[in-house]
């Protein structure tokens, strides 16, 4: 049975990300992919809820992930402290302290966070769970597949016939 939880950003452990390093070690990207996360609640870990719920603080210069939209996924963001850049379909937006930020699940919510500030960006990211996730990268052409434990990335321009390889 799910418990109650309560945790603090001051005091929850960290765990560090560079997504560079993870998916493309050897390639050359404009920005830098890397954050330290904080996880307050997981149904992934739990197997209970319904809300994916992390703190995450991004450096000065880094990015959280690449500009992307869910198609299952809603997402909140709350900016605890600093500031940063919000790449949005209608351009880009300055966030800082006490912002609430809110991404629906279609092109409309498309989003990328940058810290552009000289100060670290702290924030709570709050996610629906919802299988499967259709989520695509604007900018790459990417289209990314979560369901369960499987994760797939495919490009836009690689689509096949509906009856492709069916007999």
């Amino acid at each position: 049975m799910q418990e109650l939880v309560i945790k603090n950003v001051k005091t929850t452990e960290y765990e560090s990300f560079n997504l560079n390093q993870l998916y493309a070690p050897n390639d050359e990207h404009g920005l830098s992919f890397e954050f330290q996360r904080g996880n307050v609640v997981s149904p992934y870990e739990s197997g209970e809820g319904k809300l994916t719920i992390n703190f995450y603080t991004l450096q000065p210069g880094k990015s959280n992930y690449p500009y992307h939209q869910h198609f299952g996924r809603e997402e909140v963001f709350f900016i605890i402290s600093g500031a940063a850049t919000l790449k949005t379909p209608k351009g880009d937006i300055e966030v800082s302290e006490g912002d609430v930020i809110v991404m629906p699940p279609n092109e409309n919510g498309a989003h990328m966070l940058s810290n552009t500030s000289n100060e670290p960006l702290c924030y709570l990211d709050i996610d629906t769970i919802t299988s499967p996730d259709v989520i695509v990268y604007p900018n790459s052409g990417n289209v990314r597949i979560m369901a369960g434990d499987m994760q797939k990335s495919f490009k836009m321009e690689s689509e096949v016939n509906y009856l492709d390889g069916e007999s």
